[in-house]
């Protein structure tokens, strides 16, 4: 698949937060756990969607390490057990999309590498996944990730 890179800026968002360890082994199975926590407490708490779902990742994805699963929320959004509302900061970032399965993603991350080292840009941060459509209602080869990369 042929990614198309655009740089782009990411506004902040405030999203409710539930932060997990995973391992590359666990994270289909541990992400929608994640899911699940946010969804639930979102509809017990009254808090209003306001976009997407994302997860950030850390830089280095090796062994086990956290991400942060993130669920935008309009202001008024309450913190509960294991869930945070908290303003994910924005910023300049390589973007691209990925269409197909989620474990089929990772030529999408090596596209926003070559683009980054072509265009004299470097990565600043850990990278984005925005999900924008729902795996419960699509097959998998018509999911669409957005890919968000922190570049400087």
């Amino acid at each position: 698949m042929d990614y198309e890179i655009t740089e782009k800026e990411i506004v902040a968002q405030v999203a409710l937060v539930h932060r997990t360890p995973v391992t590359v082994q666990t994270i289909g199975e541990s992400l929608g756990a994640a899911f699940g926590v946010l969804t639930r407490f979102g509809a017990e708490s009254g808090a209003q969607w306001a976009g997407p779902p994302f997860v950030l990742y850390p830089e280095a994805c090796e062994g086990e390490f956290e991400v942060a699963v993130c669920m935008p929320v309009a202001p008024g959004a309450r913190a509960g057990d294991a869930v945070t509302v908290e303003e994910v900061p924005g910023g300049v970032a390589a973007s691209t999309v990925h269409v197909g399965p989620y474990h089929e993603i990772g030529p999408a991350y090596a596209a926003l590498q070559r683009w980054m080292a072509d265009n004299g840009r470097r990565p600043a941060g850990g990278m984005r996944e925005v999900y924008l459509n729902d795996p419960d209602s699509v097959p998998p080869e018509a999911l669409l990730t957005e890919i968000d990369w922190p570049v400087e």
